[in-house]
């Protein structure tokens, strides 16, 4: 049975088979009864499947007798010829705030992804094989019925899947289940006719966990109504994850018919984050996914439900955390609401922005909407309080530069100087390419050292028009309909602490180009590279 798992699943493929080199499994060694049996045959078909085995184990530190099961782990490792990799959590890391169960499970995957990690051979994987049998698979299904799981939690467990830390996949390594198929009453035959000795775990009649309890209480009531329950909720199972591939197929369909974008590892307008150290998860996750309201509310509630927690997926958060509550809030709201706004928190960091036509899934701390203007992103503003811009000088950010030129007042047209109380953005004739309300004109007399940066708490600017008379920025862009989500990113050219021109909008009154200017600065933004 487990020959036909490896066939159908793909389980142990050696990549290099043809020069001999053996696929490198880990194996996950708790003691028991089912770890063992998995241990004992892996290690009597290693040399025809040409498997090179590690065993594993993770002592939690929280019985009084883990130490004995460590010991008896390494000793059987010795015994059969195999390495063995062991290490032991410090007394109280699973009985400190939180989920116990949830954290031993977090801790134990950490474990065993640095052993695969630091076991792995360039251009061959690793795959982590773990003991859960058929028995283990109907009770997940059954507490994910309980929990009120849909069609991906009544799939239970898959034979393989990527391993995932920090939702994130560790790349090269893999979680193998050979013994899935195989009912615990199977498992303990087969102990006893190979003579395989195992450890017994008191904390698994322990009826305060969930597992425990359907284990030992709801599963032999059941049993009571279909003796076969196992293998029903097995093929219960297996139907649901048919299902849920063809949900999923159905789901990439509606997320590619709505979505406008998706930025993957994208830095224009994010803060900056920290790369991920040797052996964890590598960080190719999405920061924002723009969606087209209209044909999202064209979709039927299901394919939207779907494309929601896919979204959140491809944002790299765990679904674990999105119940089904957030999900149809959200959902409900994009449908029967019509006001524009945000971002609005979803759940962990994930926020939601929207506009009358679309609206982003995004982390927090990135832009909604990818800037269609200059924009100072926080990997900018970290490095760059202000830039100093000098005359004939120019600066990058992004995909814009930023220029300074300097030129004689008489160059420009009269009249122009003339009309000081024109609309902003009336400017001379421009060259092909630039856009006129992200360049201006300016007394270059009356300014002293001009810097690029952007708004800080508490400034204040005097705009053209207003006599000298100003306002708080902040209320400044509220006027001038500035979203709240680029605001911290807003170019301003400032001359010491005064701004002396918001960009895209207007220059400060006081350095206006009068008939009695002599120089001018030109400052304009172009694309980068024209």
């Amino acid at each position: 049975m487990v020959g036909q798992m490896r066939a159908r699943e793909g389980l142990f493929p050696s990549p290099t088979q043809d020069e001999g080199r053996a696929a490198k499994v880990v194996v996950a060694v708790s003691g028991g009864a089912d770890s063992m049996a998995l241990l004992h045959l892996l290690t009597c078909v290693r040399t025809n499947w040409n498997l090179d085995l590690v065993v594993a184990h993770l002592d939690h530190n929280i019985r009084p007798e883990s130490a004995d099961d460590a010991a008896f782990v390494v000793e059987t490792a010795r015994r059969w010829n195999l390495p063995c990799e062991t290490t032991r959590l410090s007394s109280g890391a699973l009985t400190k705030k939180g989920n116990m169960e949830a954290t031993a499970r977090r801790l134990r995957y950490q474990f065993l992804a640095q052993v695969a990690v630091d076991q792995r051979v360039e251009g061959c994987p690793v795959d982590v094989a773990v003991a859960h049998t058929a028995n283990d698979q109907a009770e997940t299904v059954l507490m994910n019925l309980i929990r009120g799981s849909g069609v991906h939690g009544l799939a239970g467990m898959p034979a393989v899947r990527p391993l995932i830390l920090q939702d994130q996949r560790v790349p090269g390594v893999r979680v193998v289940r050979p013994l899935l198929n195989i009912a615990r009453s199977e498992i303990l035959q087969y102990l006893g006719e190979n003579d395989i000795p195992w450890r017994e775990d008191a904390s698994n009649q322990d009826r305060t966990f969930l597992r425990n309890r359907v284990r030992h209480e709801v599963l032999p009531l059941l049993e009571e109504l279909n003796p076969r329950i196992i293998a029903s909720l097995c093929r219960t199972a297996s139907v649901m994850r048919g299902e849920a591939q063809r949900v999923g197929h159905n789901t990439q369909k509606a997320l590619d018919a709505t979505r406008r974008r998706i930025d993957i590892g994208e830095a224009s307008a994010s803060l900056p984050s920290s790369s991920p150290k040797s052996g964890q998860a590598s960080s190719n996750v999405a920061n924002r996914q723009v969606f087209d309201l209209h044909t999202f509310r064209g979709l039927g509630p299901a394919d939207q439900r779907e494309a929601l927690r896919a979204s959140a997926r491809e944002l790299g958060r765990p679904l674990t955390d999105l119940g089904f509550e957030a999900v149809e809030r959200l959902r409900r709201s994009l449908c029967d609401e019509s006001s524009s706004g945000g971002p609005y928190s979803w759940f962990a960091d994930v926020m939601m922005t929207r506009m009358q036509d679309a609206f982003s899934l995004h982390h927090r701390d990135v832009t909604p909407f990818v800037p269609e203007h200059p924009y100072l992103d926080g990997n900018w503003r970290a490095s760059n309080p202000a830039r100093e811009l000098i005359e004939e000088g120019e600066i990058v950010v992004n995909r814009w530069t930023l220029r300074c030129k300097e030129m004689n007042c008489r160059d420009l047209r009269y009249e122009w100087a003339e009309n000081l109380t024109g609309a902003p953005g009336q400017l001379p004739a421009q060259s092909e390419g630039r856009l006129s309300k992200w360049e201006a004109y300016i007394d270059a007399d009356a300014v002293q050292q001009l810097s690029l940066s952007t708004p800080r708490a508490g400034q204040r600017f005097e705009p053209l028009g207003l006599g000298g008379h100003g306002k708080p920025l902040a209320d400044y862009f509220t006027d001038r309909k500035v979203p709240r989500y680029f605001r911290s990113g807003w170019p301003v050219i400032l001359d010491g602490e005064r701004v002396v021109w918001v960009g895209g909008h207007q220059i400060a009154h006081n350095v206006r180009i009068t008939p009695g200017s002599s120089r001018a600065f030109h400052l304009f933004w172009e694309p980068t590279g024209q």
